[in-house]
C-alpha cells in the first residue's frame, strides 16, 4: 500500500543523556513515521468502531484573457494591482508602464482541477505592508516545475508545481484520477520536516484505492522535502554527531544564510495550506493527515473550516494532549498489549515487559557497548535501547521483531537483539534523507515542548523512567535551536462538526490510542475505528485501514465491524 519514506535514523549514532542523536527523541523520530511494509492482505482483522456525533482575506487579482497565452513558454501576464515595488518585487513582479502596478510572469495554472489558477496577493502586498508579516503568510503564486526524483510509470497525469510566497517556496505535485468523482484529497505527511512530493510512486505502485476518485495533492511542508528555504542539517549526515557541534553548524550555516528558523510552525504551515487551496482554485477539498499531519489537519479545521469536506486523521495527535509528557504511558500500553496478545497464543511463555525491565534496568546501571555493522562500538544504556526498541515497535512488523528481540536482550544477547530492530528502527542518515532536522526541530521547540513539563522521572519502572530519559536532550537542542514559542492556541482543542475518521492502532507507542479516543469524544461528527494489532500509521502499510480510508472519502461510514 502506499506509504510516505519513514524517517529514521542509525541507532549507532544515537547518543543519550543530552548529548546529539540523529533524530533528538522517540517522539521526533517517529511522528514523522510511516512505513511501507504491507501486512497479511488476506487476513480479516477484528475491529472496534465507535461513531460519535458530536476568513482569511482574499487579496484581488486579474484573470489572464485567453489572448494572453502563451504556448510555447507556457507562461501567463497577470497585473497585481495596489502592490508596492517591494512587495512586487517578493513575487517576482516587474513594473507596467507609467500606471503604478506590477506584472508577474507565472506559468499555466492547473489543467484539470476546477477553475483559472486563483492568484491570491500575499499579506505583505496587498495589506500594504512591508518585508515578512509578523503573522503566517496567506497567498501564493503557483508555477510549474520538473518533479524531483525519479519518474514513475504511470497512465495518470502527474504534475508538479512550486507555490512560490513572500518566505518559501513549496514543492506540490497533483496527481489526477481517471474519473474523479469527489473533491481532491490533500495529503499531509508526518514530521516536522517529513516530505511527501519525492515519494509520489508510493500512491502509484501500487495505485493507491483513493486515486479511483480522487485527484491527490501532495505538498513537502515548508523546511523539508525538496521546499525552500530548507532547514535541513546535512552537518548531520556525514558522519556520527559529537555532542551538539553539528546541530550548532547548522544553525550557524542557516542563520548566516539568512534563514528564519522559527518559520516551521503548525500554524505556518496550516497557513501555507490555505494559500496553496486557493492557488490551485478549489472552494473545497478533504484532508489525510498522518502522525504530525494530523495536527496540520486538525488546524486547518480550525482556521478553514468552511472549505474542509471532511478529514482523515491517521494516529492522530490532538494538540490539547502533552506529548512528550505522555509518551512514556503510552509506551509501556502498547507494550504491555503486545505482551498480552503474546502470551494468549503462547508465543512468550517469559512474557515481554517484565524482561525488558530487567533488560533496562541492567543497562540504566551497566551500559554495554555494542559492535555495529559499521565496526563502531556504541554504547546502550537504557534510554537508548528503548528508543531504539520504540521506533522499531512503530513500524508494522515492528511487533513481531520486538517479540524475538526482547528474549535476545534479557538472555545476555544485546548485540543480537540490536540488530534485529535495526532491520526496521533505522534507515541510516545520508544526503537528501527524507526528514529535516532544523524543520523538525523548529516546530518541536515552538508548538509542541513549550507546552510540555519536559521532565524525567523517577518512578521505578525502568520502562517509564528510560522513555522518560529522552527530554533531557530535547531539552538540550531546544535551547540550542532558540526560537520562540508559538502562542497558545496551537495547544487548544479543536471543536467541529466537520465528519472525521479516526484511525489508531492498540500497538501504537507514539500516538497511543487512548489519544485517538479522547479526541474522537471532543469532536462533533468523529468515527473511531481502532484495531489491536495496528501499530503507528496503519493506513499507510494495512490493506484493510488503506480501504476504509478510501471508502470514508467516498461517503462511506465504516461498517461494524468493517467489510474488509
Amino acid at each position: 500500500m502506499v506509504a510516505d519514506q519513514p524517517p529514521g535514523t542509525d541507532p549507532s549514532e544515537w547518543r543519550s543523556g543530552g548529548t546529539s542523536p540523529a533524530s533528538p527523541s522517540i517522539l521526533m523520530a517517529l511522528k514523522s513515521a510511516s512505513w511501507t511494509t504491507t501486512a497479511s492482505p488476506g487476513v480479516r482483522p477484528q475491529m472496534k468502531v465507535t461513531t460519535q456525533s458530536s476568513q482569511v482575506s482574499v487579496c484581488r487579482s486579474v484573470q489572464v484573457p485567453q489572448s494572453m497565452r502563451s504556448g510555447s513558454s507556457r507562461m501567463h501576464t497577470i497585473l497585481h494591482e495596489g502592490c508596492d515595488s517591494q512587495d512586487a518585487a517578493a513575487v517576482g513582479a516587474v513594473p507596467e508602464g507609467g500606471g503604478g502596478g506590477y506584472r508577474c510572469r507565472v506559468r499555466r495554472p492547473m489543467h484539470a482541477l476546477p477553475g483559472v489558477l486563483c492568484l491570491i496577493g500575499l499579506v505583505a502586498a496587498c495589506a500594504g505592508s512591508s518585508g515578512i508579516s509578523d503573522r503566517p503568510v496567506v497567498g501564493g503564486l503557483l508555477v510549474d516545475a520538473d518533479c524531483p526524483g525519479e519518474e514513475v510509470p504511470t497512465d495518470l497525469t502527474v504534475t508538479c508545481y512550486r507555490l512560490e510566497m513572500a518566505d518559501a517556496s513549496l514543492s506540490v505535485v497533483v496527481i489526477r484520477a481517471t474519473e474523479p468523482t469527489g473533491a481532491p484529497v490533500l495529503h499531509l505527511h508526518g514530521g516536522p520536516g517529513g516530505r511527501a512530493v519525492a515519494e509520489r510512486f508510493r500512491w502509484l505502485a501500487p495505485r493507491s484505492e483513493v486515486l479511483g476518485g480522487h485527484d491527490v495533492i501532495l505538498v513537502d511542508q515548508r523546511g523539508g522535502g525538496d521546499s525552500t528555504p530548507s532547514l535541513d542539517c546535512h552537518e548531520l549526515d556525514a558522519a556520527p554527531a559529537v555532542g551538539l557541534d553539528a546541530y550548532r553548524s547548522c544553525r550557524q550555516r542557516l542563520d548566516n544564510a539568512g534563514v528564519d528558523r522559527g518559520q516551521v510552525t503548525v500554524e505556518a504551515i496550516a497557513a501555507d495550506m490555505v494559500s496553496l487551496r486557493r492557488a490551485l482554485g478549489l472552494e473545497s477539498w478533504h484532508l489525510y493527515g498522518v502522525s504530525f499531519g494530523t495536527r496540520i489537519a486538525l488546524e486547518l479545521i480550525r482556521i478553514d473550516e468552511g472549505a474542509v469536506e471532511s478529514a482523515v486523521l491517521d494516529s492522530p495527535m490532538p494538540p490539547e494532549v502533552g506529548a512528550y509528557d505522555d509518551l512514556p504511558v503510552g509506551v509501556l500500553g502498547a507494550l504491555e498489549r503486545l505482551d498480552e496478545g503474546c502470551r494468549a497464543v503462547a508465543a512468550c511463555p517469559e512474557g515481554l515487559v517484565e524482561p525488558l525491565r530487567s533488560v533496562l534496568a541492567d543497562l540504566a546501571d551497566r551500559p554495554v557497548a555494542v559492535t555495529t555493522f559499521s565496526g563502531e562500538a556504541v554504547i546502550y544504556d537504557d534510554v537508548r535501547f528503548a528508543r531504539l526498541l520504540t521506533n522499531a515497535l512503530a513500524s508494522p512488523v515492528g511487533p513481531v521483531l520486538v517479540r524475538q528481540a526482547i528474549p535476545l536482550a534479557a538472555g545476555n544477547r544485546l548485540a543480537e537483539a540490536v540488530a534485529r530492530l535495526g532491520q526496521v528502527a533505522a534507515t541510516g542518515r545520508s544526503a537528501g534523507d527524507p526528514v529535516s532536522e532544523g524543520a523538525q526541530l523548529s516546530s518541536e521547540c515552538a508548538d509542541e515542548v513549550p507546552f510540555n513539563t519536559m521532565t524525567t522521572t523517577d518512578t521505578g519502572d525502568p520502562i517509564l523512567d528510560a522513555v522518560s530519559g529522552a527530554v533531557n536532550e530535547v531539552r538540550a537542542l531546544c535551547a540550542l535551536w532558540d526560537v520562540p514559542a508559538s502562542p497558545r492556541s496551537v495547544d487548544l482543542a479543536t471543536s467541529s462538526d466537520v465528519p472525521v475518521l479516526i484511525l489508531s492502532g492498540h500497538l501504537d507507542p507514539i500516538t497511543p490510542v487512548e489519544w485517538a479516543r479522547r479526541l474522537a469524544a471532543g469532536l462533533g461528527n468523529a468515527t473511531l475505528v481502532e484495531h489491536r494489532e495496528w501499530t503507528h500509521v496503519p493506513s499507510m502499510s494495512d490493506p484493510c485501514a488503506a480501504h476504509i480510508l478510501a471508502g470514508f472519502l467516498g461517503g462511506d461510514i465504516p461498517a461494524t465491524p468493517p467489510d474488509c
